[in-house]
């Protein structure tokens, strides 16, 4: 079978020398942290080195990309042309995500460069607080195939690495520590964490991949590096002004650069769009995790209507194309005459529907067109769109004219059996989350595959969650296949962030839960967000704020642990503290106290356990 992705190499580095380039080669982070320095000798590969500070976190990178036309091969022997420096400072705002303001700071190196066929290439390099990137322009391309990149980041001494093996859809389990060795010859998903012996943290990623396919990655051998190569000529077509996806390094000396980081949406292009009223992210109450026949019953799906009224969520998913079928994609939908009274039900309690569908439904204009239509007649406001499952450029097409026709009907989406984000939701701000996790459906028999781990949650806010939202449709309080505890489920509604939150479990779980009061009070789009502790696959402390209220909670793996973190807060709090009970994973604790900001605050977490408190300001 043939894959449609790009691999990318990474190989553990083995030193070279370096030769200083011209200091007109060099470009510095706003605070002077992080430099980038190219050097581009006549005859040899162009090369990039990265420093943080003094210390050498790349060294001698490659760079490089060649075409299937002999005359573009920007491989080796480039001249410099033209040096252009410029500093960019932009705000922007986010409808969800870790953070709703952003600023998009950094210094750009540009070089104009000739091949040996004189044909020329523009290398954009930008370095920020908190990493680097760079990507090729091209002007009037004929219609030509990328055939290889031979370009990437060369990493001095690697001593850990967080990834996960490649599938279509971006769904196994994170937890495991790799070495380049153990890794050696598996292809692994974006993105993949990296922490060197000097200490320093890395996350490598890509974003603004528009047309073109997605990359994955690959560890050959012991002598190389991390090398971005495409060899898939017959799936990267291009031609005319064709701009490459921004090869990315999130970089900093500790991991909370790493999951506070917003530098994927930065490097995405601004959104056209500029009516953004309709766009809402919230909670949904999700029925098909409990009973996957819901959407077949217009009782049932007004009990999770019900549900979402009475917790304040805004949502619930109601999976139209589900109407008489289990898990594939029917249209009884249309000719269910019920189907509109159930949406009415839902807006007259303040609860808003959206729907599901399969790709295969929508990947032409006329269905499109037909679904969406449909959709606008019932009230629904947005759509899942399941089963992606490719890493082709014809996917990116289909994704993206998706996006721009639920757009044009004021539809939101969400991407399920897909890939994790590459800077889609600045671009289409009503792209509101993506799947791209192996999350709480695999507590389902139905789903085959058992194996979700403390361990899994533990690793995904530094490296999945940080690219974007994730809808892992969290808190499974009923899974009698779960080994977290309670107060660990109810953690994951804050710890993980999706635009739109969808929580699985049924109403009986959450309405008779001690969990009930924190629940209610539940958001899913952050003005700002810091990791207070941690440590990938052992344990995350996150606070997320809204307002003046900040959601602060933590999940454990393994050992029981007692942490202690300076909260963020102006003054002192009285507050409801959610934790574990006992040895019993099926019980919570609630206790009151008091938080202040001078005092650290101190909690004990069980093994795979956790904590939730909310404080107002």
């Amino acid at each position: 079978m043939k894959l449609n992705f790009i691999p990318i190499i990474f190989i553990l580095f083995t030193l070279q020398s370096f030769k200083e380039p011209q200091e007109r080669l060099s470009c510095t982070s706003p605070d002077g942290r992080i430099s980038l320095r190219v050097n581009c000798p006549e005859k040899a590969s162009a090369s990039i080195s990265v420093l943080y500070g003094k210390d050498t976190i790349t060294r001698n990178s490659s760079l490089g990309i060649i075409f299937n036309d002999p005359k573009l091969d920007f491989s080796s022997g480039l001249n410099l042309l033209k040096t252009e420096k410029k500093s960019i400072m932009e705000k922007y705002r986010m409808k969800t995500g870790k953070q709703n303001e952003r600023i998009n700071h950094c210094n750009e190196l540009e070089l104009t460069l000739k091949n040996k066929s004189n044909e020329q290439v523009v290398l954009d390099l930008r370095v920020y607080n908190e990493g680097v990137a760079f990507r090729y322009r091209f002007a009037a391309l004929p219609e030509v195939s990328v055939i290889k990149e031979t370009s990437g980041y060369l990493l001095d001494g690697i001593s850990k690495i967080w990834s996960i093996k490649y599938n279509s859809y971006d769904e196994q389990l994170y937890g495991d520590i790799h070495t380049p060795i153990e890794l050696e010859g598996s292809n692994l998903s974006f993105p993949v964490l990296i922490n060197t012996k000097a200490g320093y943290w890395a996350l490598i990623s890509e974003s603004n991949v528009s047309n073109f396919p997605l990359s994955c990655g690959k560890f050959e051998n012991e002598k190389l590096g991390y090398v971005f190569a495409n060899e898939k000529a017959a799936v990267n077509a291009v031609s005319g002004d064709f701009v490459s996806p921004w090869r990315v390094m999130i970089l900093g000396s500790k991991v909370s650069t790493i999951v506070e980081s917003c530098l994927i949406d930065h490097l995405a292009p601004a959104t056209a769009m500029t009516d953004l009223s309709w766009i809402e992210p919230g909670i949904a109450s999700f029925p098909w995790w409990a009973n996957n026949l819901a959407n077949s019953s217009d009782e049932a799906i007004k009990s999770y209507i019900d549900l979402s009224a009475v917790m304040n969520w805004r949502f619930v998913e109601f999976d139209l194309a589900l109407v008489g079928s289990r898990t594939r994609a029917v249209e009884n939908w249309k000719t269910s005459t019920w189907i509109k009274d159930v949406v009415d039900y839902g807006k007259q309690k303040g609860v808003l529907c959206y729907g599901w569908d399969e790709i295969a439904n929508l990947n032409t204009s006329e269905k499109r067109e037909d679904i969406f239509s449909r959709y606008n007649a019932l009230g629904m406001v947005g759509i899942k769109v399941d089963y992606v499952n490719s890493y082709s450029q014809q996917t990116r097409k289909i994704l993206e004219e998706i996006i721009q026709s639920a757009a044009d009907h004021h539809l939101m989406v969400s991407f399920h059996g897909a890939q994790s984000p590459r800077g889609f939701a600045r671009q289409y701000p009503n792209m509101v989350t993506l799947e791209a996790v192996m999350g709480e459906e695999y507590y389902l028999s139905v789903n085959g595959s058992k194996g979700l781990s403390a361990k899994h949650n533990c690793t995904l806010p530094f490296t999945r969650n940080v690219l974007g939202s994730m809808d892992y449709t969290p808190v499974g309080f009923s899974s009698k296949l779960r080994t977290t505890t309670m107060a660990h489920e109810l953690a994951l509604s804050v710890v993980f962030e999706s635009g739109w939150q969808g929580l699985c479990d049924a109403p009986e779980s959450y309405l008779n839960s001690l969990a009930r009061t924190f629940l209610s009070q539940l958001v899913s789009s952050w003005d700002e967000t810091r990791l207070l502790d941690g440590y990938p696959g052992e344990y995350c402390c996150i606070a997320r704020r809204k307002g003046d209220t900040w959601f602060i909670a933590g999940i454990n793996s393994g050992v029981s642990r007692t942490v202690s973190m300076k909260l963020p807060i102006k003054s002192k709090a009285k507050v409801q503290v959610y934790n574990d009970f006992s040895d019993d994973l099926n019980r919570l604790t609630v206790t009151e106290g008091y938080v202040t900001p001078r005092k650290p605050f101190e909690i004990n977490m069980r093994k795979n356990g956790g904590f939730a408190f909310i404080v107002r300001q």
